[in-house]
């Protein structure tokens, strides 16, 4: 099996378990950690941007299924920021776990903003009231919990960092 299709599987496995079994007990006051998101990082840091994208897009559909009345919108979110991680991992250093929790927190900070931009537009639904209690918290939360699945995933070997 390639290294690609071996280290999506793992790391969709990862957001499959994290948003099924780990969520739950990681809410506190309604705000929970992306564990989707922090697959998605976490592939586009070890293989690129076309494969943050691809996988951004599928996850993204996936996530659709439960949303259809703004269907697509995950997808879109979700390939833009697995473009953009995966443009982004050339200018970083490996190993600087600050550094990643920042991305991440950037990554989810994004994805939040553009959904709820688009959410808030399309359905005229209020924006800052969101933003400041929901999308800025988890976005927060999730680099929180990312930067220890991230060593977690170099220690396994998922991170290439021969390029």
């Amino acid at each position: 099996m390639s290294r690609f299709l071996s280290t999506t599987l793992k790391l969709g496995l990862m957001a499959l378990i994290g948003e099924t079994l780990l969520r739950p007990l990681l809410t506190f006051g309604g705000i929970a950690p992306d564990f989707a998101l922090i697959s998605l990082v976490i592939l586009a840091f070890a293989e690129g941007a076309y494969a943050g994208t691809l996988y951004g897009f599928v996850l993204g559909l996936i996530m659709d299924s439960a949303v259809p009345n703004l269907l697509g919108l995950h997808a879109l979110c979700k390939t833009l920021t697995g473009f953009g991680v995966g443009r982004f991992r050339e200018r970083m250093v490996p190993g600087m776990v600050l550094v990643e929790g920042l991305v991440v927190t950037t990554a989810a900070l994004g994805h939040g903003l553009l959904y709820l931009l688009v959410e808030s537009w399309s359905l005229r639904t209020p924006f800052f009231e969101p933003f400041f209690l929901e999308v800025l918290p988890s976005a927060l939360y999730t680099g929180l919990v990312a930067v220890p699945l991230i060593r977690l995933a170099d220690m396994l070997g998922l991170l290439r960092r021969d390029d």
